[in-house]
């Protein structure tokens, strides 16, 4: 017998990455796209302030989240820099299980990690990434 399993997906959820170098990463909306439908906020944050990127002497890119101002919903991830195409899968979770930026911050990550640079730019997103000033 042949089971078949219809399983339901966000297209936008599919992560790109390409392994240039550095490397580039990308799920969801861009930040136009994102702009001509939701009203957003976007939050980055450099690899020159992650310790994980400083201990291994690579501290060039970023990491930019854009999400719905109002809920806090991620609605694209794109990574420019070391171990990008790694990263992106965990972005690919938060997405298609709809964690919000807001939620984000309270999920620990070791520490030093690239991936803490995906938890600061979701937190610069409401203004509460502690390695970024604050004017």
């Amino acid at each position: 017998m042949l089971w078949v399993i219809r399983v339901k997906f966000n297209i936008n959820n599919i992560p790109t990455g390409i392994y240039t170098n550095p490397e580039v990463a990308s799920i969801g909306l861009t930040e136009d796209e994102a702009r001509k439908k939701y009203d957003i906020v976007v939050g980055r944050f450099n690899f020159v302030g992650n310790g994980r990127a400083l201990t291994s002497a690579i501290t060039k890119g970023f990491v930019k989240v854009i999400a719905d101002s109002r809920y806090g919903q991620i609605l694209g991830v794109h990574i420019f820099g070391p171990s990008a195409v790694e990263m992106i899968n965990e972005a690919a979770v938060l997405m298609e299980m709809e964690i919000t930026v807001y939620e984000v911050g309270q999920i620990i990550h070791g520490h030093p990690t690239y991936s803490e640079a995906l938890v600061e730019a979701c937190l610069d997103c409401i203004g509460k990434s502690i390695y970024i000033p604050r004017a």
